[in-house]
């Protein structure tokens, strides 16, 4: 079986290699960008991302593809290779 590895891509395309830390459960509300059709009390798995040098990345989308690290506003986008 072949190895997979992820990344974040932020900005000026810079790429971090992450692993997943932790999935939790939040209300689907509380994300930054989320279905705009969803029905309020709607919980939804959230992933928490590690770096090599410790910093996480809250997922800030219902799709899972766009994260954020708490150090920054700006959105990293989850790639798979």
């Amino acid at each position: 079986m072949k190895e997979v590895n992820m990344f974040l891509q932020g900005p000026g395309l810079e790429r971090r290699a992450v692993t997943v830390l932790a999935t939790e459960q939040v209300p689907l509300e509380t994300l930054v960008s989320h279905a705009v059709n969803a029905r309020p009390g709607v919980l939804v798995d959230v992933h928490v991302l590690v770096d090599e040098h410790g910093n996480l990345a809250r997922q800030i989308d219902h799709e899972g593809l766009r994260y954020r690290f708490s150090d920054s506003n700006a959105s990293w986008v989850l790639v798979v290779s």
